[in-house]
């Protein structure tokens, strides 16, 4: 009994000489809903809010009911400490120190951001849907914060004053703030941009959802916000990089100002930053997003066979790259009107990253085997788990990007028959223009050489060289624009109206090139002399020309 008595009396005496009367720790931050599905980021932060050091070994969390005396020797005042479940990354997974330190594997090596105590402890365990951890000295509660939802992703639960137990989501670009002032403790003049979200809209728009929280304790008069590009990402941007001011109205404590704006930006994804004017806390006044551009996405629907025959057995679809930097196509899908079918191999072959290099095609199908036996060895196919089924009298091709946006698309009301592809121009100028490939089986795999389809108003026809010598020239380039039609006809006659060589023949009407190497239907080499080259659109135009075959 005299043991057990002198050591109380030497607890209370320790007791108060750690200054135990105006000492109040309390449990400021918590991330529950780590980072990804790396449990091991979980942690928990304390905050000393007090003019005394603290000694740590005389309180314990009570977590699910398990009290486990923290580790740990003094806190000093105004000062933090985290305890976190690993501290080091091991090349496997990320610990707290890689993930909020420097990544050097040596906390408290950089002072500017690792300035704080940090205890690995294997005891923190957090639920995500809902739990509390209590701080407990001599079975007394001491701090708790509770927390009753998942919450975001990698967002931790932070203590909005020192007497609210229930949690609230950081509010911090990073997603919350280890080791410093919690984003959401109230200041006098503290206006909040809350993280910004952005939209595809196509043709180089974007829009921006912003909002704007007044988290402090005072009215916050109108102001501008500034919308830059921010090429390096650094956060800085310079008068050139400016895109527009946004005035907002003057905000009350508690207000929420809540607004979409749209932007015609440049580029492939550029980085766009906003800016608040600065307040009594910085770090919430700007965000970085990533935006669209105008020359988003970087994979297009490239080429196409919705019909396939004579010898030909199976569908497929050519994607293009048209970016500088290769494209995981993780999360990307392919489509129609009705459903979407994931970008990934089929379950008959290895699990395998569907992966298209910069400035690279890559062609998916639905039956490997069927499209190398009519191609031949071709890099780049990969045969999908599933298939959009094509329609042969007209449908429509979606490709959806892995942010969920739908980013290209390519209708067509017929085929052509005869294995011939509907391709996209690749020339520069031509990129918005669509057609027929020019020859049967189209281009798997290469850079698209296709027939436009025609759009002009009216027929318009070049002949080079006129006249021509076969054996000098060796063919004559007949280039045409014509207006839009059923069918189209390209024939070479004689002086007597004999027709001596078809050209083109019964087609939907397109525009381009085709060559003629003054022979006939049946290969033979055609007199010197003047013959007719005729041009049909049928119900809409015919065209007549002289053209000389020179000795």
């Amino acid at each position: 009994m005299k043991k057990i008595l002198l050591f109380l009396t030497a607890m209370m005496t320790l007791m108060l000489a750690f200054g135990q009367a105006s000492a109040q720790l309390v449990v400021n931050e918590v991330m529950a809903n780590e980072p990804g599905s790396n449990v091991m980021l979980e942690w928990i932060e304390l905050y000393n809010n007090s003019d005394d050091s603290v000694f740590l070994r005389l309180y314990y969390f009570n977590i699910d009911g398990e009290p486990v005396i923290l580790p740990g020797d003094w806190l000093k005042a105004d000062d933090y400490a985290v305890y976190c479940r690993k501290l080091y990354s091991d090349g496997i997974s990320d610990g707290f120190e890689g993930v909020w330190g420097d990544g050097s594997g040596v906390w408290g090596d950089n002072e500017e951001i690792e300035n704080y105590a940090v205890y690995e402890w294997d005891a923190v365990g957090l639920n995500n849907p809902s739990g509390a951890v209590v701080l407990e000295r001599a079975a007394i509660p001491i701090s708790k914060l509770i927390w009753e939802s998942d919450g975001a992703d990698g967002v931790s639960w932070e203590r909005y004053v020192i007497d609210d137990t229930v949690g609230r989501q950081s509010i911090d670009t990073s997603g919350s703030t280890p080791g410093r002032l919690n984003s959401i403790t109230p200041l006098d003049y503290d206006l909040a941009l809350l993280p910004v979200e952005t939209d595809y809209w196509g043709e180089g728009w974007t829009e921006f959802g912003i909002t704007v929280i007044n988290i402090g304790l005072q009215r916050m008069s109108s102001g501008d916000m500034a919308v830059s590009y921010d090429p390096d990402g650094d956060g800085q941007a310079d008068s050139p990089d400016l895109i527009a001011v946004i005035t907002y109205p003057a905000t009350d404590p508690g207000d929420t100002l809540a607004f979409k704006v749209y932007f015609e930006l440049e580029g492939m994804s550029p980085l766009i930053l906003l800016e608040l004017p600065p307040d009594d806390r910085l770090e919430n006044n700007s965000r970085l997003v990533t935006a669209f551009g105008f020359d988003y996405p970087p994979v297009i629907i490239n080429e196409f066979i919705a019909d396939p025959q004579d010898g030909l057995e199976v569908e497929w679809i050519e994607l293009r790259n048209r970016s500088n930097e290769a494209v995981d196509l993780d999360g990307w899908y392919l489509g129609d009107e009705i459903k979407f079918y994931p970008i990934v191999w089929s379950d008959d072959f290895p699990v395998m990253d569907v992966i298209i290099n910069a400035d690279d095609y890559l062609v998916l199908c639905k039956d490997l085997n069927a499209f190398m036996s009519f191609y031949g060895s071709t890099s780049n196919v990969i045969e999908m788990n599933s298939w959009p089924a094509l329609n042969n009298d007209g449908d429509i091709i979606k490709l959806r990007d892995n942010f969920e946006n739908a980013v290209d698309s390519f209708r067509y009301d017929y085929t052509f028959g005869g294995n011939y592809s509907w391709g996209r121009g690749e020339e520069p100028g031509m990129t918005e223009r669509r057609g027929r490939s020019i020859e049967t089986g189209g281009t798997p795999g290469s850079m698209n050489e296709i027939y436009y389809q025609a759009i002009s108003s009216n027929i318009s026809v070049t002949a080079e060289p006129n006249p021509f010598s076969p054996s000098k020239d060796g063919q004559m380039t007949i280039a045409f624009e014509v207006p839009p039609g059923d069918y189209m006809t390209i024939k070479i006659y004689d002086t007597k109206g004999r027709v001596v060589r078809t050209l083109v023949e019964d087609v939907p009407a397109f525009e381009g090139e085709v060559m003629w190497d003054g022979r006939s239907d049946g290969g033979r080499d055609l007199a010197v002399g003047m013959y007719i080259l005729f041009l049909e659109v049928a119900d809409a135009e015919q065209y007549k020309q002289t053209v000389v075959i020179a000795p």
